[in-house]
């Protein structure tokens, strides 16, 4: 009786060990929507405009170059790191991104972003929001 019981373990636990591994998370999925490089350009005023650009890699890795004419004066600020994602990207998923900038000092951003297609509405925590397209 105690050679069956254990087969029945035996084969109980190797059932359970499929049922996991077949149950996946689709996190992965959603997230790449995300992956990519994106790129908004606004006009603050008749002297100062911007043009960021963002590039979410699928091993978690990001790079942000945003380019600044000022006054006919150029300026660029870059940063590169590792990023997370929590959430829902279709209905606003709040991203994590850290690492160091082009003076090598540290950098630290939270988002909440939306993405819509080849739309990104990226919100600050300031509230404000700039609405980014796939490169």
């Amino acid at each position: 009786m105690k050679k069956y019981l254990k087969l029945l373990f035996a084969a109980i636990f190797a059932t359970l060990s499929f049922t996991l591994v077949s149950c996946g998370d689709d996190d992965d999925d959603d997230n790449g929507a995300l992956v990519g490089t994106w790129v908004a350009s606004y006009v603050e005023d008749d002297y100062n405009s911007y043009t960021d650009e963002i590039t979410f890699s699928k091993n978690g890795n990001f790079s942000i170059t945003t380019t600044e004419v000022y006054y006919g004066n150029t300026y660029v600020y870059s940063a590169n790191g590792t990023y997370t994602v929590s959430g829902d990207l279709k209905k606003g998923a709040v991203i994590i991104m850290s690492g160091m900038d082009n003076d090598g000092d540290p950098f630290m951003q939270k988002i909440v972003v939306v993405v819509d297609g080849n739309s990104m509405y990226a919100t600050n925590t300031d509230g404000d929001t700039v609405v980014f397209t796939r490169k």
